[in-house]
Order: structure tokens, then sequence, then C-alpha cells
């Protein structure tokens, strides 16, 4: 059964891949599968109190969400050096510099999900709308509505046949085999990730030394 929750960015966006170092991080365009599902864990963990440890079912559902995307209007990525503070080694914490980037997004995204029971659909609508940001903190998102009758998603899994003009990136999500004890930040338990490429339909428009900005590719919606 699919369904999707539109959110309206209201701040910039910024969430880097995690195979990225700390001092040189790019920013994805879109919230991750993984960054998605652990929001959700967020709010129904501290809004409804929702015991997952002991309710692998509920876990379940989650861990086996798919996620699509549907995007349109215009992601101009901004790229700019930060001062961040870094361990070395067992020495104090020290100032140091760091590049970072930031998307701002102009229109809404249409997240898409698919899951199995309508008693699934009714958890996620619980949660879904209560989360305010996604990525670092303060990368503020506005739900906006649901619709029953999602639409079609233009963000498609990287296909080496397909030569339709994109942006590639690699988005975590949960590993099939992933339990609720590898991703509790109070566990010693390591978390696991499945990673995919995806194509987003997005053409460059335009660059300085300090910003790309980049247009949905018209053809796809």
């Amino acid at each position: 059964m699919k369904f999707s929750a539109i959110y309206k960015p209201t701040a910039l966006f910024s969430l880097r891949d995690s195979d990225s170092t700390n001092s040189g991080a790019k920013s994805l365009f879109l919230p991750s599968p993984y960054a998605i599902k652990m929001a959700f864990l967020s709010q129904a963990i501290s809004l409804g109190g929702v015991d997952f440890e002991n309710n692998p079912q509920l876990f379940a559902i989650i861990r086996d969400l798919k996620i699509f995307y549907r995007i349109k209007g215009n992601f101009c990525v901004n790229n700019c050096f930060i001062k961040i503070q870094k361990q070395r080694d067992n020495d104090p914490f020290r100032p140091t510099v760091s590049f970072r980037e930031y998307v701002s997004v102009s229109d809404d995204i249409e997240i898409i999900f698919e899951t199995d029971t309508l008693e699934s659909v009714g958890f996620l609508k619980t949660y879904l709308h209560k989360i305010n940001y996604f990525g670092k903190r303060g990368c503020f998102f506005q739900f906006v509505k649901y619709d029953e009758v999602p639409s079609k998603a233009n963000v498609n899994v990287f296909n080496p046949h397909d030569l339709s003009a994109g942006i590639i990136q690699g988005y975590d999500d949960f590993d099939k085999s992933l339990t609720f004890e590898q991703v509790n930040s109070y566990s010693e338990a390591r978390t696991k990730r499945r990673k995919q490429l995806l194509v987003l339909p997005l053409v460059n428009n335009g660059s300085s030394k300090s910003y790309t900005s980049y247009v949905c590719n018209s053809d796809t919606y």
C-alpha cells in the first residue's frame, strides 16, 4: 500500500554522506531513507512512548518500509567553510576549519511510502506529521499534508542502461537484518546500513565559486 507525505523545507538542508569525513563533507540533496526512519523512531519514542525494543514487529514496519521521492523546482547548493571543534587522539577539542554544503530547496518534497497493511499505514500516520526536521538539527521541514494517491516517483535507482540526465548520489537505508538495538543510542551495538545509488532528475543551470544551482528536469514531471 502506498501513500505520501508532503513536506515544505523551511530552512537550509544539510546531510552529509555517511562515508564522508568530518573535515570535508558534501551534502545530500534529500533526506535519506535512513534519516527519515530515524526521525520517525525519535518522534514515536519521545512523543508516543513506543517501546520498539519489546515490540520487534513495530520496528520491522519501519525497517522494511520502502521510500521513494518526487521532487520539483530548484536546488541551490551553497558551499562554505565553517569552524568546528575537533579532537585529535587524547588532546582536548581544538577549533579547525571544515567544508560544508547547505542546500536551499524551492518547492515541497513528496516522500512516498510503501508498506504492507492498513495497520502499518495507520501507525505511520500517527507520527509522520509530527516530524519537523531531517538531517542535521535545525534543518527544518513543515509537514503539509498526506496524499492517499501519491504522485509517480521521479527519483530512481541508478540503472547503467538509462542515460537520462541527472545527479547520482548514494543514500543510506536500514539493512534488512537491522534490529532496534543496533540503532539505539544507548546500546553499544553497531548499526547496519544498506546503500543505494539514486538518480535525481536535476540539471546544472548556473554556478559560481560559492554556489551551484540545479533545476528539476521538466521532462520528468
